[in-house]
């Protein structure tokens, strides 16, 4: 069961009918959720065309290696992703997920996205596991030591040095010994921004590349070189960044799950116990099942019993369907998804209390 249409209005209309016949009887489901639930909301995917894993080495920036090397790029990054979480706004899909987990206690989102649109779009956080983390919690960088822990911390910059409105000369970066300065991804979306500003419709931004965040002038590593290998310098100190006001001897980190750390043992353990009942239907919604152990959780909720709803704007990364048991919409989640929930939220409004903003 299939559609290849980005307009809810154009879904197939048996296929809908089938799966809202399958929501209303449905007491305990699962949501696996990607970046693409946020992409309405003007937040890059990872994967997809632009996103943020498009050119970019996300081994500076992602790993605790990369934390280690330079925090201070690590941070310049984080400071980009918080500052647009913050712009963003939750969409339709959202907040017919957030109104399901009202309707239906026996309702639980997986979420891998850190933006905290979720939240905000008001869904319970008893209903809602944040697999990866959330942009606005802050940790100590040594978890075991120390162990300090800051959530909703909306605090914008968080200190001087990653202040996008700073002089040019510092947003720059330091003048290494070969006078070459470099950009940040903060002074880059300005600069985006701008663009797009005197463009309007016709400007198609990307997200920084290693390239753009490397050297100003030509860099000294051909661009065929392996990202991995260029190294990249913010020129910002230790004392530059986010302080741990507990032990005040270590900086703060996102609490957010970088390549090559584990999830936490307690969201593994909470997940897996959802998987030890009966489920009655799994929607996958804008992830591409790729990434694990989130790639293996719809499988897990078809040996419970689901039936599993594929919601996203490529086909091809619908994963193990059964034609007779599953169903793949295609297209925008925040026109796909209230479409396909409204048996049981009703029509979907747009509103963040969090913001003092009205409903629509």
């Amino acid at each position: 069961m299939a559609d290849s249409t980005d307009n809810a209005s154009d879904l197939d209309p048996a296929a809908v009918a089938d799966f809202h016949d399958a929501l209303k009887q449905s007491k305990h489901i699962v949501a696996i959720i990607g970046a693409g639930l946020s992409a309405s909301s003007g937040l890059a995917t990872f994967r997809g065309t632009g996103g943020l894993w498009r050119n970019q080495d996300v081994m500076q920036v992602a790993t605790p290696a990369g934390f280690h090397h330079d925090p201070g790029l690590v941070w310049q990054f984080y400071t980009y992703r918080r500052h647009e979480a913050l712009r963003a706004k939750p969409n339709r899909a959202h907040y017919a997920l957030a109104q399901l987990a009202h309707q239906i206690p026996g309702f639980v989102a997986l979420t891998q996205n850190v933006d905290n649109l979720s939240p905000r779009a008001g869904h319970p956080p008893d209903q809602l596991k944040e697999l990866h983390g959330n942009l606005f919690t802050l940790i100590c960088s040594d978890k075991v030591g120390c162990g300090y822990i800051e959530r909703g911390n909306f605090q914008e910059p968080l200190t001087p040095a990653l202040d996008p409105s700073k002089d040019e000369t510092t947003t720059l970066g330091s003048i290494d010994p070969n006078n070459k300065p470099r950009a940040n991804p903060v002074l880059l979306a300005g600069i985006a921004r701008k663009h797009a500003q005197i463009l309007g419709d016709t400007y198609h931004g990307d997200t920084p590349t290693t390239r753009d965040l490397s050297s100003l002038k030509a860099p000294e590593q051909p661009p065929t070189a392996p990202t991995a290998v260029i190294r990249l310098s913010s020129g910002l100190e230790k004392e530059d960044l986010p302080q741990c006001p507990r032990c005040k001897n270590n900086i703060l980190r996102p609490d957010v799950v970088w390549f090559g750390e584990a999830l936490p043992l307690t969201i593994v353990e909470e997940t897996e116990a959802l998987f030890n009942q009966p489920v009655d239907l799994c929607l996958t919604i804008g992830t591409s099942s790729i990434v694990w152990p989130a790639a293996g959780y719809a499988d897990m909720a078809r040996k419970k019993g689901a039936r599993v709803a594929v919601i996203n704007i490529c086909a091809e990364d619908a994963k193990n369907i059964r034609p007779e048991k599953d169903w793949v919409f295609v297209g925008d989640a925040a026109v796909v998804l209230p479409e396909l929930l409204k048996p049981v939220v009703g029509d979907v409004a747009l509103c963040d209390e969090n913001v003092g903003e009205d409903c629509e």
